[in-house]
């Protein structure tokens, strides 16, 4: 008998992974578990529990699919990821969900399942006592606290009990707290790592070793250092797996790099230790101005270091931007295409993104600047000649939908370190 049931897609596929690893390490049966991204598969199933992650980007699907289940299933809803921490009362009221999981939820989950088979999968206030959650009883708008896991592998990556895998969680937090960036706001300003022996343990599942990290190359840190020895320890301690046949590739999808730690010796390592050809490089402007507006304390004459380090090694550095950011000018707009065409130019790739305001940081209410017609044209020229990469045409789109969401639906979020300081 089913008794819980995973809505499983591409976008939350890792967070789930882990946090089934999470459940079965702290004895919860994975055989009354089933992962399934099919709707119809989930009403057969008839389960007492359904469980969502999703991003903002995704409401308005998960709004349809919710309409869908509720009408068919009578199970308890639960969420969590970005959108559920940042807006729990919308998620609530308007999804449609029972339960938000606030914060890191390995803990969090297993306690909810747990009270709620010992309660035959009813809602009471016994879920009180479950740190990390919010619901309504009647009214009432209840809040348990934000879940914190310090030691979050205390959990392995992956479950025995289900055969599933993803790039794994190898550190969790970042100092850096740039302003459109939601991680920092759910995860914390400090750097927490996973320790090598484990790291080395479980990459034995992976052909292909993959990695999750806000930055690579900070690995063993705080996070906004670079302790050079740690991270070669790291490295060197995954050689006798890729000389059983897996490569590894570091410092690219789905991590990046930022790019005052690309240096001749962190470069130098992805050389002599990794199958890495593509160094993912967080650019987001090409004006200094607009680095220092979004909190990004880093500079362009960093991001112009690590293009050509990453080229003289033989890389292929991949660089991000985002484009329309709040208070933007038209002359940073133009030094963006500047750096963009000096990158290509030197024979980088541009991976380009429109900002979009994101529930739960600091700019979750500010608004996009518009494309200057220097901008429009250089991105549809660069796109149709394939030379630019990214999905920033589709992103106006879901910009104007986060927006409106973001109008009518604003709420303080709860995040990992209390109040965000909002800057528009």
């Amino acid at each position: 008998m089913v008794e819980v049931v995973v809505k499983i897609t591409r976008r939350n596929h890792n967070a789930f992974v882990h946090l089934l690893a999470a459940l079965e390490s702290q004895g919860y049966d994975l055989a009354d578990v089933l992962v399934t991204k099919d709707l119809e598969e989930i009403i057969r199933a008839k389960p007492k529990v359904v469980l969502y992650s999703f991003y903002s980007q995704e409401v308005d699907e998960v709004k349809r699919e919710m309409e869908i289940l509720k009408s068919r299933v009578n199970a308890i809803f639960v969420a969590g990821g970005y959108h559920a921490m940042a807006m729990p009362k919308h998620t609530l009221r308007v999804l449609g969900f029972d339960v938000v999981v606030i914060g890191e939820g390995e803990e969090a989950l297993y306690n909810l399942l747990f009270e709620l088979k010992k309660n035959n999968y009813k809602l009471g206030k016994s879920l009180t006592s479950v740190k990390g959650l919010a619901f309504y009883l009647g009214d009432d708008f209840i809040f348990t606290g934000f879940a914190k896991v310090e030691d979050f592998w205390r959990f392995p990556p992956y479950p025995e009990g289900l055969k599933l895998i993803s790039p794994m969680e190898i550190s969790r937090g970042c100092p850096f707290g740039c302003y459109y960036c939601q991680t920092p706001y759910a995860k914390g300003f400090r750097m927490r790592h996973r320790p090598i022996d484990q790291i080395v343990k479980y990459s034995r599942r992976m052909k292909d070793m993959r990695y999750i990290t806000p930055n690579a190359f900070a690995y063993g840190s705080p996070g906004a250092i670079l302790k050079l020895e740690k991270l070669e320890a790291l490295l060197k301690a995954l050689q006798p797996l890729r000389r059983e046949g897996r490569r590894l590739f570091y410092g690219t999808f789905p991590s990046e790099v930022r790019p005052e730690f690309v240096t001749r010796e962190t470069v130098e390592l992805l050389v002599e230790y990794t199958d890495t050809r593509r160094l993912a490089i967080g650019a987001q402007s090409g004006d200094d101005a607009m680095l220092k507006a979004m909190h990004r304390l880093h500079k362009v004459e960093h991001v112009v270091n690590a293009v050509e380090l990453a080229l003289e090694y033989g890389l292929e550095p991949v660089v991000d931007f985002i484009v329309g950011l709040p208070g933007e000018s038209e002359e940073s707009q133009r030094k963006s295409i500047e750096l963009m065409e000096w990158i290509m130019k030197k024979g980088g790739k541009v991976r380009a993104h429109y900002f979009m305001p994101l529930p739960g940081t600091p700019w979750a209410r500010c608004r996009p600047s518009p494309l200057s017609e220097e901008m429009k044209k250089f991105l549809g020229r660069m796109a149709a000649e394939g030379k630019i990469e990214g999905s920033w045409g589709v992103q106006i789109q879901i910009s104007r939908r986060l927006q409106k969401l973001i109008d009518e639906f604003y709420e303080e979020p709860f995040t990992y370190h209390g109040i965000i300081r909002e800057v528009c």
